[in-house]
Order: structure tokens, then C-alpha cells, then sequence
């Protein structure tokens, strides 16, 4: 007979009720808890799921109940304190959200309690189960535009490095195959106390990262138009876009590499799995890592905590980074990142002293 898995839940926001449908329809598992700062938050999201146990302390809901597998859609800035708790209590394994953590120390933390406890770690970058992802992975992979030169990303505005540069980035380095990171160079601007999920965020970035054998990424944030019209890969021997709206995500793959004239587009097959199964999956050893773990999602945070690096350093920085705290934190801490326009803001949910009265 085929195990059920004991699901708890921390953090019951919009991602909180994503993770919590997922598991609702996953045949081996049963949420058993739920857990969130805000009692109204995790009762409405166990009256919408039928959860039995509440409440507001991850702690004595690691005490009170047996979970086998805890997801941690909480905003990074609590993660890593969830992520090692879970791992200190017992679980089998961990599904938290990306960003993995507010720091690259952070995350360092997270693996180590992972580790020593047993337990396996991934985290929620979903677009490695898309097929259109996966199929230009399999395309690069294959040769089909030769040696790879660049990848590029332009973020959607007033978003912030640490909420799309997580999908970015980790989404090139899915494509190349996982590379290893030689260096970074970046910049950063923060003029006015702007928030992303009660972290501090840059205004505007950009970051140049090399991979070995030389592809280089290119991350735009919040930069000023024009925008420049790119694909999403480039090769020696070709070049690839995807179709419909433009973003990896969606649409056709369009191929184009001179075997046939003009773009050759293509449908990618589906991908028969996903993040919750291949958990399942990792856990009872059918395969030998998540493709989401958290090993590969720790890379795209030292990228992302090297962008800032490189401003506070002002030079390159060559892998592996060694600073455990965020320099964005450290420059605005020592004035390098003065606020020239104060009132400080969040792009995500307004600070109590921004919200409307009813």
C-alpha cells in the first residue's frame, strides 16, 4: 500500500493556498497543519482545504504534529529560520519558495540543517517543469545552436532582483545545463527605502555573469527604456526565442540555426512530473536529486548577492562569493546606499503606515 504523506503548511498567503491545492490533489498526501503569524490567514486557508490543526507558531507545530514534508511559502526574509527548524524537527523534506533566503549565509544554513538531519530540500522554481524550458534545455544540450554565447533577461518593472531575478537566473542556468559561475559584475541603485516582502530592495540593476565555457548572462532591472528586443539564447551556431507572448514560459519554441531557412518552431512535449511528485519522488530514492533543490537554487543566490557584491566592492566578483550577509543590507547599513527620498515602501504589501483606512 502506497504511503500518505503528512503535509504542514507555514505560511498561508497566495503561495500558501498554491502549495495547499497542490497537495490537496496529490493521491499520497493529506495536509494535517497549518501554520501562519496571522490566526485569520491559516484558518482560512484550512477552511478552504480542510486542514484539522492551526497555528501561529512553526515551532509548536513541529512539536505537536508528525509531518513528514513541510512547504514554507513564506516570504525569505523567515525562511531559513522555518527551513532549519523543520529540518531540526524531523521532517523528511522541504519545499520552500524562491528566493531560497534574504542571504547567501542564509541559505549556507539552510543546506548544512538539511544535511546533517537528512532531510531533502528543494525549492519552488517551477519553471524547470515547464516543457518549453525543458525543451530548450534539451536543444542546447543537443548542439542545436552550437557553443551557447548569451542569455538574457529583461524583469517586468518595479519588481526587484531578489522576486524576478530568482526565476531569471535560475532559468538560465536550467537551460545551460547547470553551470558553474566564474564571476560577476553588477550595479545597483537605491536612492528611495523601497521593500520587497519586508526585505530592502535596490531601485534599479543590472548584472553581467559568466558561466564556464564563457556564456554570458545579461539581467536588466528597472533600467530605463529602450528595451532591447533579445532572444532568449544565443549560440555560435544559432539562436533560440520562444513564441506567443515572448516570456520562456509560454508559447512554441522558435529554433533558428541555418539547418532550415527562417525559424523553425516547435512544439515541446509535455513534462510527465512535478515539483510535489518529484519530492515524493527524492525522498523514497527513485531518483538521485530534485532538479529544484536546494543545491541548485543556492547558485542563484550567491548570482543575485553578487550583483549587489560587485557595487560594494567595486570590482568584479570571482566565485565562490565569500560574504554571508546581503550587501545591499551592509551598503545601506554604512551609508553607501544613502536615502535621498525617505518613506519607506514595500512593492508587495504595504507597510502598516501605507495602508488606506476603511
Amino acid at each position: 500500500m502506497a504511503k500518505t504523506y503528512r503535509i504542514g503548511i507555514v505560511g498561508c498567503g497566495g503561495m500558501g493556498h498554491s502549495h495547499a491545492r497542490a497537495w490537496t490533489d496529490h493521491p499520497a498526501a493529506e495536509i494535517v497543519a497549518a501554520t501562519d503569524v496571522s490566526e485569520e490567514a491559516a484558518k482560512k486557508l484550512a477552511a478552504e482545504f480542510s486542514v484539522p490543526a492551526v497555528y501561529t507558531d512553526h515551532n509548536e507545530m513541529f512539536e505537536k504534529e508528525d509531518i513528514d514534508i513541510v512547504s514554507i511559502p513564506t516570504w525569505q526574509g523567515v525562511r531559513a529560520e522555518v527551513t532549519i527548524a523543520a529540518a531540526n524537527a524531523g521532517v523528511k523534506g522541504i519545499l520552500g519558495e524562491k528566493p531560497m533566503a534574504a542571504s547567501l549565509g542564509e541559505a549556507n544554513d539552510m543546506i548544512d540543517a538539511c544535511e546533517k538531519n537528512g532531510v531533502k530540500l528543494a525549492i519552488g522554481h517551477q519553471g524547470r517543469f515547464n516543457p518549453n524550458s525543458n525543451e530548450i534545455r534539451r536543444l542546447v544540450a543537443d548542439g542545436a545552436i552550437g557553443q551557447p554565447t548569451m542569455v538574457y533577461h529583461r524583469a517586468k518593472p518595479n519588481a526587484g532582483l531578489l522576486n524576478t531575478g530568482t526565476h531569471a537566473i535560475d532559468g538560465w542556468r536550467y537551460i545551460l545545463s547547470d553551470p558553474e559561475t566564474l564571476w560577476v559584475v553588477g550595479q545597483t541603485s537605491r536612492t528611495t527605502d523601497r521593500w520587497e516582502r519586508r526585505s530592502r530592495c535596490e531601485d534599479l540593476c543590472m548584472g553581467l555573469v559568466c558561466f564556464e565555457g564563457g556564456t554570458r548572462g545579461v539581467y536588466e532591472g528597472d533600467l530605463p527604456e529602450p528595451k532591447a528586443p533579445m532572444p532568449t539564447i544565443y549560440g555560435t551556431e544559432g539562436q533560440i526565442k520562444v513564441g506567443g507572448s515572448g516570456v520562456i514560459l509560454s508559447g512554441s519554441v522558435m529554433l533558428e540555426n541555418g539547418q532550415e531557412s527562417g525559424w523553425q518552431e516547435i512544439t515541446p512535449p509535455p513534462v510527465e512530473t512535478n515539483q510535489y511528485q518529484e519530492l515524493i519522488d527524492w525522498i523514497e530514492g527513485k531518483i538521485d536529486e530534485h532538479r529544484s533543490s536546494g543545491r541548485q537554487a543556492r547558485y542563484t543566490v550567491e548570482i543575485m548577492m553578487s550583483i549587489y557584491e560587485s557595487l560594494r566592492i567595486k570590482n568584479v566578483v570571482t566565485m565562490p562569493l565569500q560574504t554571508r550577509e546581503c550587501p545591499l543590507d551592509l551598503m545601506i547599513d554604512d551609508g553607501t546606499l544613502p536615502v535621498l527620498k525617505p518613506g519607506r515602501y514595500d512593492l508587495r504589501t504595504p507597510f502598516p503606515e501605507k495602508e488606506q483606512p476603511q
